[in-house]
């Protein structure tokens, strides 16, 4: 094999060299493209967002200017007291716009800022002064509206006056009215109009007298002043047309209320007939308080040709024979529901009695004992047994006999577990059932249950199981050595 000499060599080595070098130069070279084209583009962005803040402030600085004039026009023209609430938009609209023109000399002073420090502020910019324009918008749409108002007001008080007129005449028309209803109808049910004429007069009077000051108001030019006069009678007179409409309304309530009660009281009648005819023993109480109460309405309703008070009159029938109906229905609901309660007592306290009776067969069953949790619900179930036997309501004695038999049932369920359990667990006579285990005097015998022997060992299982139930009291130690 020919090796290389020291010439090749170097040669490759300054090959390799100048290749890694071009290589090192390409990569930086894309590194420093990359790098530039992201500064373009934040530089670029920077300078939009700067862009819209200038543009924002110039717009917004030169609607303020602008607005400040307007306000001062609309001060000679409408009054200071009537243009006090307008300045303090242009004060707030000023004071957004200060701390933005704080902010852009902050962004262009001797003080270098982080490209993050503009965007921020840029954006801030814009927002005082969308903030800024909002407040000077209020104030635009303030004035357009006070302005609308006080030209209009010649036109207003001509309105008023030519309103007020026509009103006037149909006073004299509702005198005439309430005098001929004060004939039909009691002075309690014409309380709410008598007096409706004579207060519209006295509006109208009013409503004329502010006139004439608006009138003067608008000739001093104080207009803002002239308006309000102009907006009080104009809001008087139609005060006035509502009282003079009132009276009209009146009689047509009352005709509607007379008809009503006549309805009323037909169906009232037939109520109390119906009422009436219920058993005492239902009627006792509740429904014969209302029935009294109805008849004494009935009884209070004027003659025929009285004056009366026809809205009153509906009211108090109504509400007796609502009254009525209600202590009725309750009535007969509480009978029917003592009805069924009745036909449901007996099978429900032959259920009672079965569980019971099966539950406390179970408990006396003394193949193991049984334990306490048993014992209670049985002797529950028979204390609410004999409460249902006694009760005088059905419906409390349906309800304590399913309680009963509830209980019973648990009793039966709790009873037959530690039946279940006796043989190899807890005895509630204070033994332990288990393979092995020790029964009253026992010693350990291996398969032995109660006593010293046992009865699950040769054939004295039958004999031990008849004998279980003498686990009470402790009699099996006393006969444990017959098994043996």
């Amino acid at each position: 094999m020919r090796t290389m000499n020291a010439g090749q060599v170097v040669g490759i080595v300054t090959a390799l060299v100048i290749a890694v070098a071009v290589v090192a130069a390409l990569v930086g070279w894309r590194l420093r493209r990359r790098r530039s084209a992201r500064e373009r583009a934040a530089h670029d962005e920077i300078e939009r967002l700067g862009t819209t803040a200038g543009s924002a402030l110039v717009r917004t600085d030169e609607r303020a200017r602008l607005a400040e004039d307007e306000l001062s026009f609309a001060v000679a023209e409408l009054g200071e007291r009537d243009t006090t609430e307008l300045a303090p938009l242009l004060r707030r609209a000023r004071e957004r716009l200060s701390e933005a023109f704080h902010l852009n000399q902050l962004l262009h002073d001797h003080i270098p800022d982080t490209p993050a420090q503009q965007r921020e502020w840029y954006g801030r910019i814009a927002e005082l002064c969308a903030s800024a324009d909002g407040f000077l918008d209020e104030l635009d749409a303030a004035v357009a509206a006070k302005r609308s108002t006080v030209r209009s007001t010649p036109e207003l008080l001509d309105r008023v006056d030519a309103e007020a007129a026509r009103v006037r005449g149909g006073v004299a028309d509702a005198v005439e009215d309430v005098a001929r209803l004060g004939a039909v109808y009691a002075e309690s049910a014409l309380r709410p109009v008598a007096d409706n004429p004579e207060q519209a007069e006295r509006l109208l009077e009013f409503a004329a007298r502010s006139t004439a000051a608006a009138r003067r108001r608008l000739e001093a030019q104080q207009t803002g002043e002239a308006g309000a006069a102009a907006r009080a009678a104009q809001e008087a007179v139609r005060r006035a047309e509502g009282l003079l409409a009132a009276v009209g309304a009146f009689e047509a309530e009352a005709l509607r209320a007379e008809s009503a009660l006549g309805a009323m009281v037909a169906e009232s009648r037939a109520e109390l007939a119906e009422a009436r005819a219920l058993p005492a023993t239902q009627r006792a109480g509740r429904v014969d308080g209302a029935v009294a109460a109805l008849e004494e309405a009935l009884a209070a309703l004027p003659a025929p040709g009285a004056p009366t008070d026809p809205v009153a009159d509906l009211s108090r029938v109504r509400q007796a024979n609502t009254a009525l109906d209600d202590a009725v229905r309750e009535r007969v609901e509480r009978a029917e529901r003592e009805r069924r309660m009745a036909a449901q007592l007996a099978p429900a306290l032959d259920d009672a009695e079965r569980q019971v009776a099966s539950a406390r067969s179970v408990v006396d069953d003394y193949r193991a004992p049984v334990g306490p949790d048993a014992r209670t619900r049985l002797a529950e179930a028979e204390r609410e047994l004999a409460t249902a036997r006694s009760a005088d309501d059905p419906e409390r004695a349906v309800d304590g006999a399913r309680r009963a038999a509830t209980l019973a049932a648990e009793a039966a369920t709790l009873a037959h577990r530690d039946i279940a359990r006796g043989g190899h667990g807890q005895r509630w006579d204070g033994g332990w059932n288990g393979p092995g285990g020790y029964g009253h005097g026992g010693v350990g015998v291996p398969g032995g249950g109660y006593g010293r022997g046992g009865y699950g060992r040769g054939g004295s299982g039958a004999l031990g199981a008849v004998l279980g139930g003498m686990v009470l009291g402790g009699l099996l130690d006393d006969v444990g050595d017959m098994f043996d």
